[in-house]
């Protein structure tokens, strides 16, 4: 049933200057009217402010970045103190861990083949990208190594390495 305004709230064009605040759009009317018993009828919707609201949202900021900011600081920090990528004569080793550690090593016979990933913007960006390295054996392991910079150099190293370990 389309909304209609009872006449006793017409309201003259001065309180309409006055109180622009209060006048409803017919799309209000109609989107709430079945919120409305029979015989009433709405007079004025009401939200928060705009200025309260552009206010608090402005200064919510902030701490919107500081709360989504400290989980990824913490994760920037841990992988940067808890990864360690070494290279050895014989071996690639993985430390990782802060607290508790986990040591993965992949002897230089015993892998496959490497992958580099660069993805464009972390590439332009920082120049890091992520290498796996595949061996073999009964039970395959990929050994990643993320976020590390210049890959194809490591990559090239490590090639070079498993040469040098397949000549002696």
């Amino acid at each position: 049933m389309p909304y209609k305004q009872n006449p006793a709230y017409e309201f003259s064009k001065e309180y309409k200057k006055r109180y622009t605040v209060f006048v409803v759009a017919d799309k209000d009317k109609t989107k709430y009217s079945r919120y409305l018993a029979s015989g009433e009828e709405i007079i004025a919707i009401f939200k928060i402010g705009d200025k309260y609201f552009w206010m608090q949202t402005i200064t919510s900021i902030p701490l919107i970045l500081l709360l989504i900011g400290i989980p990824r600081l913490l994760k920037i920090l841990h992988l940067r103190h808890a990864k360690t990528y070494i290279l050895t004569n014989r071996r690639v080793l993985v430390k990782d861990g802060i607290f508790s550690t986990e040591l993965t090593s992949a002897p230089y016979d015993k892998i496959t083949h490497i992958t580099v990933k660069e993805d464009f913007l972390p590439k332009i960006a920082y120049g890091i990208g992520d290498i796996t390295i595949h061996t073999a054996g009964p039970t395959p392991v990929e050994i990643d190594l993320v976020k590390v910079f210049q890959p194809v150099k490591i990559k090239n190293l490590i090639e070079e390495l498993m040469v040098k370990e397949k000549a002696m």
